[in-house]
């Protein structure tokens, strides 16, 4: 969970996995150079659940920096990721648990996009490949987590779409995804994060597609076309 300036919020993120029904975790933080309470917001729950550790990131460097620190800090096989301004329902980790235990090893869900307009359900297709992600990122990345005992552990680049290209690279190995189809995490919508701008969104998407994955010209815009088509659909409905 990579938190900057999120002392507002984190509490209820915090209080959304230490609810879950799967008790087997830990809850790493990193503080990346909050300059509000974050810190002492966190130390509060620190001190009343040793599951809970906190790295603190003197200098703010972005929030892939912030995720890999987490995940070069993790110690149990399967990863998973929550922002300090979004929270998960309470089945979620058991609902995983579950995938993981039927041999699939990369699980996402459902979620709820929560804004100023109300609540919208966002569901991806039960299974998909490399190439459906492809053409949009159907990962929530609140909702995803993979098994890295047998996929190796992957970290993200400071690219913007940090997340997406990280699960391509992802789903590149594992061959395939599964998603819950009930809605097991929130978003908070606020409109004041890095990847709610749409056009930003689309210029960070065509570089994942020329500069990161190599794919032609004509196959990067067949799949820019399914994400544009996608991305509003997401946030629209």
């Amino acid at each position: 969970m990579p938190a900057y300036n999120g002392a507002a919020t984190i509490g209820r993120a915090i209080d959304s996995v230490l609810a879950q029904t799967d008790p087997g975790f830990e809850l790493i933080v990193i503080d990346d150079g909050s300059r509000d309470a974050t810190r002492e917001r966190v130390d509060q729950f620190v001190q009343r659940d040793d599951r809970i550790r906190l790295l603190v990131l003197e200098r703010n460097g972005g929030v892939a920096r912030a995720r890999n620190a987490g995940i070069d800090a993790a110690r149990g096989r399967y990863l998973a990721f929550l922002d300090a301004d979004d929270y998960w329902l309470t089945t979620k980790l058991a609902r995983q648990r579950e995938a993981f235990a039927a041999g699939a090893s990369v699980v996402c869900s459902a979620y709820f996009r929560e804004g100023a307009s109300g609540r919208r359900l966002v569901t991806p297709p039960a299974q998909f490949d490399f190439a459906h992600l492809l053409r949009g990122n159907c990962i929530g990345n609140l909702t995803g987590a993979y098994d890295r005992e047998v996929l190796g552990t992957f970290r993200q680049e400071s690219i913007g779409h940090e997340d997406y290209l990280m699960w391509l690279e992802v789903l590149q190995r594992s061959g395939s995804a599964v998603a819950i189809q009930e809605p097991l995490a929130v978003y908070s919508d606020g409109g004041a994060s890095l990847s709610s701008s749409l056009p930003r969104s689309a210029r960070w998407t065509w570089r994942i597609y020329r500069r990161h994955l190599g794919l032609s010209w004509p196959a990067s815009s067949r799949c820019f076309a399914s994400y544009l088509l996608g991305a509003v659909r997401k946030r629209y409905g």
